[in-house]
């Protein structure tokens, strides 16, 4: 089995668990490092390996998932395991737990917040590594940074992708879409609002100033609601509403 390997030191309590059952699987598979990297397909070298195992930092998710399959061990216990040895790294530096359950969601930067957290519980995965899991085109990576950045949003599709990738459970997926269709319509509920919110103002503001109308079309004397017309489609129109051809006037 070659030489004993050093002591794990580390703080991170979620590492050296990690570290512990890596040593351990490969124990009981009965493999040295260099038979272990022949199992992998030499996709991994020995050294790197044996470095995953040492405690020394958290390894790349690839490299503990192909260590746990070469020695038989769970690839779903592999990536748990990492998933939490990540978040503890992760959670000196962050408030953990201070967003709001997806449940509770109203807006998006709530919603952002919720995404944010659950991402770094989920071992805050590379990017490049999430878009690479998601399938190609499914989840951007600079969408998903400009969702953590906090200036965009997923979409349903993708939030998706990022829920699986992230290993969220399908029980769960419903309620994140829940928060993410609350999300949406309020945006467009103020975007129509602010769109149309001039409709209720007096007629008299929709219609142009009859000096600054260009020459060869005239004046138009037709009620208010063929002016507004004409103003929002930049063409005359009788007092039914008709559309007339250019310099065409109308008459009361």
């Amino acid at each position: 089995m070659g030489r004993p390997e050093k002591p794990i030191a580390t703080l991170n309590l979620g590492l050296l668990a990690l570290a512990r059952w890596l040593r351990e699987i490969r124990t009981n598979a009965q493999l040295t490092y260099i038979e272990l990297a022949a199992r992998t397909g030499h996709a991994y070298s020995a050294t790197t390996l044996q470095r995953a195992a040492s405690g020394k930092r958290v390894p790349r998710l690839p490299v503990v998932e192909a260590y746990a399959v070469a020695c038989g061990g769970s690839l779903e216990q592999a990536r748990r395991r990492w998933r939490h040895a990540r978040a503890v790294e992760h959670s000196a530096a962050l408030a953990l737990g201070s967003a709001p359950r997806p449940r509770l969601v109203e807006n998006a930067a709530e919603l952002r917040a919720a995404l944010r957290e659950m991402y770094h519980r989920a071992g805050a995965m590379p990017l490049r590594e999430m878009e690479r899991r998601a399938g190609l085109g499914r989840l951007p990576r600079s969408t998903m940074r400009r969702m953590l950045d906090g200036t965009t949003m997923l979409s349903k599709d993708q939030m998706l992708a990022f829920l699986t990738v992230c290993d969220v459970p399908e029980r769960e997926h419903q309620d994140w879409l829940d928060a993410l269709s609350r999300v949406w319509d309020k945006r467009h509920s103020w975007y129509d609002n602010e769109l149309f919110k001039n409709l209720n103002e007096p007629a008299e503001q929709f219609i142009p100033d009859e000096r600054k109308l260009p020459s060869g079309r005239g004046r138009s004397t037709s009620n208010a609601g063929a002016q507004r017309s004409q103003f929002a489609r930049g063409r005359p129109a009788n007092k039914n509403g008709k559309r007339l051809k250019p310099g065409v006037t109308t008459t009361g």
